[in-house]
């Protein structure tokens, strides 16, 4: 199992979903994981990549072969590809190890010309899963159910969430988010690392941590496909538009 790499070409994108109602990510993610290899970019997805809460066998059986396609073409052109679990696919934990195509990690501590970066989905920083885990996971559940019946109905949850962001009495972090996740940034930061990366909460968005280090969050790919760059230690986050056909 790794969860300590050097490399200075790195991109992170999270919760892709695929296997989800809702998800149309691979019609993006697809063009863009290939657009990136050619950059001479390694590939992180940070979690969630794959549906195996919500998911229904069909729809993961018609969505992810054609990306493990794309991710088996990356490999073979000698670019790395890291997958660290989330908490939608949190099964694949049982394969932690080098399955050739990519790495399965929990986490990556990276370091980039000399900046270190942490990357890791942070579902464990969210309150409700930690605390009320059963709870959690039959909400999750019933959330999928919803999915089915009309998908664009978690549209309205990432609206309410942004909107009870905004009358939240502690407003630091990025919006819509529960304020855990930019405190658990900051812990890790002052273990060391310039830069830490979540994914999971589905709100994109950066935030400058107290002691100079930063924290990222690329979102949802079934939402605003948003993407964090790690170039010879420089980290930026950046949405992407496509390739253009002109």
């Amino acid at each position: 199992m790794i969860t300590s790499i050097r490399t200075n070409h790195l991109v992170v994108i999270s919760d892709l979903h695929l296997g989800n109602p809702f998800s149309q990510a691979k019609k993006q993610a697809i063009p863009f994981l290939r657009w990136a290899a050619l950059q001479g970019f390694d590939i992180c997805i940070n979690g969630d990549g794959l549906e195996i809460a919500q998911a229904s066998f069909t729809k993961i059986a018609f969505d992810a072969p054609e990306l493990f396609r794309a991710l088996s073409d990356i490999r073979r052109q000698g670019r790395e590809i890291y997958y660290v679990t989330g908490n939608h696919d949190i099964a694949l934990e049982h394969f932690l190890e080098d399955w050739g195509m990519m790495k399965v990690s929990p986490f990556l501590n990276v370091e980039s010309n000399g900046t270190r970066i942490r990357i890791e989905h942070g579902h464990i920083y969210d309150p409700f899963f930690v605390k009320h885990p059963v709870l959690y996971e039959i909400s999750t559940r019933v959330a999928g159910l919803f999915l089915k019946i009309h998908p664009s109905l978690y549209r309205l949850w990432i609206g309410f969430e942004r909107l009870k962001s905004r009358f939240r009495a502690r407003k630091t972090g990025i919006l819509g988010e529960h304020p855990s996740f930019r405190e658990s940034a900051l812990e890790l930061s002052r273990r060391g690392f310039d830069a830490v990366i979540f994914g999971h909460t589905h709100h994109p968005g950066t935030n400058d941590l107290e002691n100079g280090s930063k924290y990222y969050n690329p979102g949802s790919w079934m939402l605003k496909p948003h993407y964090v760059v790690i170039d010879n230690g420089q980290v930026s986050m950046k949405q992407w538009k496509g390739l253009r056909t002109s």
